[in-house]
């Protein structure tokens, strides 16, 4: 098989899966906090190993490697919500069968790289690995991102340019394929669209807010050898907020017919 064909199946069968293949890093990720994880949490004064319950007056979170992780999650949120807010129908979708598209989007994020989603993704699952505070970690998971969407690249390009030809020659062209570009940004073509937005995005931000309060939890209780700690408050009421977001938004997915109208697309 040409290396081509090769690329082209490995990237297929990781757009298939890519809902699922992600799920294999968290044991990676939990064992990498538990066995090279900093010092996120240090406990105070001198109290006895393997304490029940620490407080926050026995625990010092390391606050600004919490705020830098929390912005880079919540950055490539955002960058999500702003592609599926604005997203026509049967684009940016979550299809996993195969590769499926009725246009090129060409506007909005699509005008600053070919792959905003992605990028978007790289920032939120760079967000807990920031966390675990170990910078060779960092680079492997650089890598790593890397060498799996690099093929499910390959595949979506193949697959577009054999379906819309020059037009998406002339555009991919133009247009960087990962890190943004502003100088030749237009406005969306489509108006935003709230319910698109949240019925698409709840789950990418619930899955965020847990992974950022499991990392940290984990590191706090790596830091003080207690079995129970009182979490850190920024990612607390981040985690607890999201939560109820989530709880509201899937009860009026499952529930209701909110979400379906002429505004979801």
């Amino acid at each position: 098989m040409l290396l081509k064909e090769r690329l082209r199946a490995d990237g297929d069968f990781c757009f298939r899966y890519r809902s699922y293949l992600p799920l294999v890093l968290f044991p990676l990720l939990f064992l990498v906090v538990l066995i090279f994880g900093q010092e996120l949490a240090t406990e105070h004064g001198h109290h006895e190993p393997h304490w029940l319950w620490l407080t926050m007056d026995d625990v010092h979170w390391n606050e600004p490697l919490i705020i830098v992780s929390l912005l880079v999650g919540i950055a490539g949120e955002l960058v999500r919500m702003f592609v599926a807010g604005h997203a026509a129908k049967n684009t940016s979708g979550r299809n996993t069968k195969a590769q499926q598209a009725e246009s090129i989007n060409t506007t909005g994020a699509y005008s600053l790289c070919r792959n905003p989603l992605y990028f978007g993704n790289f920032l939120m699952m760079l967000s807990p690995v920031l966390l675990v505070g170990n910078f060779l970690f960092v680079i492997v998971f650089m890598l790593a991102f890397w060498l799996y969407y690099e093929r499910i690249i390959f595949a979506e390009e193949v697959f577009l340019q054999d379906k819309f030809g020059l037009d998406y020659l002339q555009w991919a062209h133009r247009t960087p394929c990962f890190l943004p570009r502003f100088a030749h940004y237009r406005s969306p073509e489509l108006p935003f669209s709230w319910k698109t937005m949240l019925r698409k995005e709840f789950n990418s931000i619930f899955a965020l807010a847990t992974t950022l309060f499991a990392v940290h939890y984990l590191l706090g209780i790596k830091a003080t050898q207690a079995i129970l700690i009182e979490p850190n408050r920024l990612l607390s009421v981040f985690f607890v907020l999201v939560g109820g977001f989530y709880i509201i938004i899937r009860i009026m997915v499952k529930k209701t017919a909110f979400f379906q109208g002429e505004d979801v697309r």
